[in-house]
Formats: C-alpha cells, structure tokens, sequence
C-alpha cells in the first residue's frame, strides 16, 4: 500500500500559546505519557508538559514524521494542535487509533462535514471549550490581535461530561 504524502497549507502553521495549554492538563493523570504528533521541542505543548512532570514524544511533518504515516508511540494521549486544513482526516485517524485524545481546533463547523458528523455519532465526542477566545501565535512570533473563530478541545476519552467549560487567562 502507498503512503500518501500530507502537505500543510499557509494557514495551517499557527502556533499555540501558553495559556491555552494548560487547561487541558487538569483532565490528565499526572506522569503520563503524551505524544504529540504535530509539535516541535519548541511548541509550547512539549515546554508546559514536561516542566509539569509528563514524559512527551513529539514530532512533526517538517521533520520527517508525518502523522498519517509513522508508528503510533507508546503514550497515554494524544494531544495537539492539528493543521486547520486535515482535521477531517486527523479526527479520523485518532479514532482508528483507540487512544484518549484532545485536539485543539476551530469549533466552527465542525459538524457541517457529513462524514464528521458520523464519526461523532459512532465515537465519543467530548468538547473543552475555552473562553475567551484563543489568540494564535502567527509565524511571524506575534500573536493574533482578534481572534476571529471559537477554540477548543475536541476530546475522545479525556474528560468526564461532553461538554465541558474552562476559562483562560492570557498572559
């Protein structure tokens, strides 16, 4: 079977910031190990984790670990902020894996795709939603001065109800 090779678009390299991180690790058990598929040493998912005493794997497309295509490691989560333009194919994929997972998307539309739609109704689907809204961090280092879509975690296994609600602190 051929691999298909998955590429980004210009708008799916928006990094995420420290505060938006950390509401997810109250849901976590402490110690555990995450793999973070779409992250550099530099992503702020791998600093706050490790310095909160999690083991992280990470890696990334641009350096040779494509998602879709490597080995799933060892790990107790999965836990990223995916590119905007695969979501449907990530989703996807962390479903077929089996493992607890939280994603970081654009809450906006998410629904809409009809193949979506069905794998929320055949799997767990939990939500983290964060207010307010999460200001991404552009290639440039500077962060989003209005940030125009909703955010949050979209979680399969992590959290105890569907939906539930965290408030962020920007700082």
């Amino acid at each position: 079977m051929a691999q298909i090779q998955h590429s980004f678009s210009r708008n799916d390299e928006y990094y995420t910031p420290a505060y938006a991180v950390r509401p997810i690790m109250n849901y976590l058990k402490p110690a555990s190990t995450i793999w973070c598929p779409f992250d550099t040493e530099k992503s702020q998912y791998v600093k706050i984790f490790t310095e909160n005493g999690f083991t992280v794997i990470h890696g990334h497309i641009r350096t040779g670990q494509d998602f879709f295509n490597v080995p799933v490691p060892d790990c107790d989560y999965i836990i990223s902020n995916p590119p905007y333009s695969l979501k449907g194919e990530v989703i996807k994929r962390l479903y077929e894996i089996g493992k607890p997972f939280a994603m970081l998307i654009n809450f906006q539309g998410i629904f809409d795709s009809k193949e979506r739609f069905k794998m929320f109704r055949e799997n767990r689907v939990e939500m983290l939603w964060l207010s307010p809204r999460v200001s991404y961090i552009r290639g440039d280092g500077k962060p989003e001065k209005r940030a125009p879509f909703q955010s949050g975690y979209l979680c399969s296994g992590i959290c105890k109800r569907q939906l539930e609600f965290a408030y962020v602190e920007k700082v």
